[in-house]
């Protein structure tokens, strides 16, 4: 099963085709992530789905994308989704629209998965870059 396999788009995105994808790999202290985002754009802002597989079982993790143009070097947070829980499998899904936002903001920055602790992010987990869809 891909990890996206389990994410539902809202009825009015069924027809809609994403603009931005990232493949979005756990790192070195957690290699069996793996998960997608997809951006839409709409005429007033953007629709971002995400979804992830093999995360850490019953964790919540911050979902940001950084203004810098690697995952080695990211950069400070540039846009803040919201944040993302794992259920019992390591599974879980994301879906949020974002008014007044473009996708060209956020094209080629990376996206970043953060173990919370405390309620506050604190390690990167997994990371990927947001490339245009030809």
């Amino acid at each position: 099963m891909k990890a996206n396999d389990n994410v539902q788009t809202f009825s009015f995105m069924s027809g809609e085709r994403p603009v931005l994808e990232a493949e979005i790999l756990g790192g070195a202290d957690y290699p069996d992530i793996k998960g997608n985002a997809y951006v839409y754009f709409l005429p007033d802002g953007i629709y971002v789905q995400a979804d992830f597989d093999k995360l850490p079982e019953n964790n919540e993790f911050g979902l940001h994308v950084h203004e810098g143009l690697l995952c080695e070097s990211p950069g400070e947070k540039l846009l803040l989704l919201p944040d993302v829980i794992s259920d019992k499998n390591g599974m879980s899904s994301m879906q949020v629209y974002l008014d007044g936002k473009n996708s060209t903001q956020i094209a080629g920055r990376p996206i970043m998965l953060h173990l919370k602790q405390d309620g506050k992010d604190a390690a990167v987990v997994a990371c990927g870059l947001l490339s245009r869809i030809l």
